[in-house]
């Protein structure tokens, strides 16, 4: 067989393989099959996007509320533990019933309250009100963490904000007090490897400013624990307080 004679064989050849091969597949088929067109396999090179689902942040969780509507007027209130001084509920016209520091004698007086609550972020929120006299001021503080906890101190005549740990300063930062008008406070202890603390402090009847007053991180150990606020009737005049609230995550 000369080499044309070859080829033509392997052509009849091909011929035959490919008719067996249509007549396999179309009897290996049942009756009313479709034939499926499968899309192309994807190219091995081409990276893979994996979903990661969202996690929902954990939200603020209430531990502690006292706007004492329910107390008993010239007592003192059964959910908080009075340090020192003659903290009593009283009458107001504006707010219904109040916190009420008196204005003498002179010194510094406190109370604590809430839950001892360790190893997350806590929020203190409250309210106050005094007034000035002459060149005399009050002076207000917050503490989260029990009494030697971390400490916000309000200082009007020395016009800052000041925070410490067990009495020891850690920082300060400006701000300028008016009198004769009720302020709101938020202050945030978030301990996450260092521990971060964040303040915000505004007239109550303005809008709550967007922005913290300040937020600053210290390498300090902190415990948690209760809370406590403090009057410093330093102006011979009242402090009120109102709305205090107690929130973890």
């Amino acid at each position: 067989m000369n080499k044309f004679g070859f080829q033509r064989f392997l052509n009849a050849m091909r011929c035959l393989f490919f008719a067996l091969y249509l007549l396999i597949g179309h009897s290996c088929r049942q009756p009313g099959e479709r034939v499926k067109n499968y899309p192309p396999s994807p190219v091995q090179n081409t990276p893979l996007i994996e979903t990661i689902p969202i996690v929902a942040q954990e939200e603020w969780k209430l531990e502690f509320s006292e706007e004492f509507s329910d107390s008993i007027i010239g007592q003192e209130p059964e959910t908080l533990f009075i340090l020192d001084g003659a903290y009593t509920v009283q009458a107001h016209k504006e707010r219904d019933k109040v916190l009420a520091l008196p204005g003498t004698p002179t010194g510094d007086y406190g109370v604590l309250f809430g839950r001892k609550i360790k190893e997350k972020a806590l929020e203190l929120r409250f309210s106050f009100f005094s007034t000035s006299q002459g060149r005399r001021m009050p002076s207000v503080a917050a503490s989260i963490g029990g009494v030697r906890g971390l400490r916000l101190r309000l200082n009007p005549a020395a016009r800052n904000l000041a925070l410490s740990l067990d009495e020891v300063f850690l920082t300060e930062i400006p701000f300028t007090w008016r009198g004769n008008q009720w302020w709101s406070v938020r202050f945030q202890v978030i301990p996450a490897g260092e521990v971060q603390a964040k303040v915000k402090l505004w007239p109550s009847a303005e809008q709550e400013p967007v922005s913290w007053a300040f937020t600053k991180f210290f390498k300090v150990e902190y415990k948690g624990g209760k809370c406590a606020l403090w009057g410093f009737p330093y102006a011979g005049t009242s402090i009120l307080f109102d709305d205090i609230s107690i929130l973890s995550k």
